[in-house]
């Protein structure tokens, strides 16, 4: 402000104008009433056609080494008690938007656990301590390397150790843990209470350490939010009225950064998988009016750049979610009403038929190492 006055007394005097007697200052003029003019809304546009790529037709043959995910067959499998495994390929339960005749046979919420070589197991939870009846709500995630499994219902949380075939429960004071994640070294949990009220969590999550049992908040939303290897995770919030959405970025123990992503974004769900070198989440316009059509969106985080936009099926609720990122480049989607499995190669623009369902209404979570060794051949793990 000084040298702003500096320079306008300079620009007086340069130009000779004399100076003001303070007595024949003119009287100052009253203070404005009028209420100022609001700040009109920023326009945004909807994401861009030219990155979007359709979902091609089921007809689509399989590639090779795709999964065959029959939950019929999953009824009648033994349990891990009767026959131990070391690790997991997927975790799959029938939904409640399943059409298909034969549901009665499955227990809607039970999981399954699918092997690698291609075999189902059931997962008791009467012993894990769930009481007798399935839940419909059953929150259920499997680790990276596919050897360890995480189930809660409002009844608690447990924690399965699959090469040995122990389990620990946990009596949190959450009601029911949603939004479950397991860190890439497997010694924590990501979650968030489905009644938010419920302490000690918050509105937002907590991190739980499978080690001492231990809640601890954390500083974004779990419902919007994704980890990276490293320890950073990511936050997208979506467009408002007045602005662009938003990604943040919290590093470990640093102060929280953010860039704008300049569309119309509505981010859904758990923000989606743990991040490669891009992020992936689901946009899905909360009005059923809305002109943007439902879509799994991939961002590039450190710029807030749209990469790239997999259209949506026609479908009341939207049918696609960004499962796991199974390289930097390939993106396994799942379609949770068909109970098909989609790999995308981002850059490409191309689309594989990986998996099918004999089932309509499957919900579904992969071990991402163990599925990108499958479906990709090779696979080295990132570091960390």
């Amino acid at each position: 402000m000084a040298a702003w006055v500096a320079l306008l007394g300079m620009a007086v005097g340069c130009s000779g104008s004399p100076a003001v007697d303070e007595e024949s200052a003119p009287a100052p003029s009253p203070p404005s009433t009028e209420t100022p003019t609001p700040t009109p809304p920023r326009p945004l546009a909807s994401l861009p056609d030219d990155l979007r790529v359709e979902l091609p037709s089921a007809t689509v043959p399989l590639i090779d080494d795709a999964v065959e995910i029959d939950l019929m067959s999953a009824a009648a499998a033994p349990t891990l008690d009767e026959a131990p495994v070391a690790r997991g390929l997927l975790l799959a339960q029938l939904n409640s938007s399943s059409t298909d005749p034969d549901r009665t046979a499955l227990r809607a919420g039970q999981p399954y656990l699918l092997t690698p070589a291609g075999q189902w197991r059931q997962l008791d939870l009467q012993r894990y301590g769930f009481g007798p009846r399935a839940y419909g709500e059953l929150s259920a995630a499997i680790s990276s390397d596919g050897r360890r499994v995480a189930l809660a219902a409002p009844s608690g949380l447990v924690t399965v150790n699959l090469p040995d075939n122990t389990f620990r429960g946990f009596d949190l004071p959450v009601g029911h843990a949603v939004g479950l994640e397991w860190t890439r070294d497997a010694s924590a949990l990501l979650l968030k209470a489905r009644h938010s009220e419920k302490r000690p969590c918050g509105p937002k999550g907590c991190t739980l350490d499978l080690g001492t049992g231990e809640l601890t908040r954390v500083p974004y939303d779990r419902f919007y939010s994704t980890p990276r290897d490293d320890g950073r995770v990511y936050e997208v919030k979506g467009s408002t009225r007045s602005g662009p959405g938003l990604v943040v970025t919290y590093p470990p123990g640093g102060t929280p950064t953010s860039v704008e992503v300049p569309y119309r974004i509505v981010p859904h769900s758990a923000g989606g998988p743990e991040v490669a070198k891009d992020l992936a989440f689901v946009h899905f316009p909360r009005s059923r009016k809305a002109k943007e059509e439902r879509a799994v969106v991939v961002v590039e985080p450190t710029s807030g750049a749209v990469v790239a936009t997999l259209g949506d099926r026609p479908s009341r609720w939207g049918r696609l979610g960004a499962n796991t990122w199974l390289s930097d480049s390939h993106l396994l989607v799942d379609d949770w009403v068909t109970g098909d499995l989609w790999l995308w190669d981002v850059p490409r623009g191309r689309l594989s038929r990986a998996g099918t369902s004999q089932t309509t209404g499957v919900n579904v979570d992969v071990a991402r190492d163990v599925m990108a060794r499958r479906l990709l051949g090779s696979y080295r793990a990132p570091a960390g």
